[in-house]
């Protein structure tokens, strides 16, 4: 396999990607402990971030079906949820609704162009895949930045370079070894659950330095870094995710993850946690003054 690239309307096949998974998606993150693992972590990083965006206006960047908004919507001021699919959005609306919140506004758009004045928020939060599928990753976090107000926070998760896992996938760690100083780009592929569809995305690994830089370029200072999945990668990909393509002991490989992921949330702020893991958290602060 050559390469991965992104392509010139890859924006309008992620969001259609993304739409067609919107009625299974809550079910594919509920039953994935990967993401069991994963949400562990990003409800506990914003909980101790509270003080940072409580009765205030947050940005939440690939809100999705709205797990990180539906944290933020009982105690901030305001929300805005931005994604590039609307029908993601639209289950977000849903269960803000059910939750009797008024206080957030959906925004079907583009990361690299937000619909927002400068300076207009206090807390931007981009949990998710969500840095590693836009093209231009820089214009994103630049963007995030200019929103952003001075003595405001903006917090990114990505998914790193160097991981254990990448023991199991020789070819993915021949393009690390390849791609010198940065990321590499890599492919994820998606079964869907309820169709006999499968999508291929292509995602941006980043170094910690490397998403360091980008935040800085943007004027922001790195104030607190977590690793995820650090010690749970070690079990093979395949069984990372969901039971959908008949694994063997698939339910044995999920308790072994889960409990691998505990030990991971103990470990999670330990200093060089955030360049070992699958993925990690970085958390900037915008200086009062540039």
């Amino acid at each position: 396999m050559g390469r991965p690239e992104f392509g010139e309307r890859y924006g309008e096949q992620v969001a259609a990607a993304y739409n067609r998974m919107a009625e299974e998606y809550d079910r594919f993150d509920a039953g994935t402990a990967f993401f069991i693992n994963d949400y562990r972590v990003t409800r506990a990083a914003l909980e101790a971030l509270r003080s940072r965006w409580e009765g205030r206006v947050v940005l939440d960047v690939g809100a999705g079906t709205g797990l990180q908004t539906g944290q933020f919507a009982p105690r901030a001021r305001r929300v805005l949820a931005l994604d590039l699919a609307g029908d993601l959005l639209r289950k977000a609306r849903e269960k803000v609704a059910a939750r009797g919140c008024q206080n957030v506004t959906f925004l079907q758009g583009d990361a690299t162009t937000l619909p927002l004045d400068d300076a207009s928020v206090d807390f931007v939060c981009c949990y998710g895949d969500v840095i590693g599928l836009i093209p231009d990753y820089a214009a994103a976090i630049a963007e995030m930045a200019r929103v952003c107000r001075p003595g405001g926070i903006v917090t990114v998760q990505y998914d790193s370079k160097w991981h254990v896992g990448l023991l199991w996938r020789p070819d993915e760690l021949a393009g690390a070894v390849r791609a010198r100083g940065v990321g590499d780009k890599r492919i994820w592929t998606y079964t869907y659950l309820r169709r006999p569809e499968r999508v291929d995305f292509v995602y941006k690994t980043y170094t910690g330095r490397e998403m360091t830089r980008l935040l800085s370029a943007a004027g922001l200072r790195v104030i607190r870094r977590l690793g995820l999945h650090m010690l749970s990668s070690i079990v093979p990909e395949p069984y990372q995710t969901v039971y959908k393509d008949g694994q063997p002991f698939y339910e044995t490989f999920k308790r072994v993850i889960v409990t691998l992921g505990r030990l991971d949330f103990a470990l999670q702020a330990l200093p060089g946690a955030s360049r070992v893991g699958y993925a990690a958290i970085l958390v900037a602060e915008k200086p009062l003054s540039v």
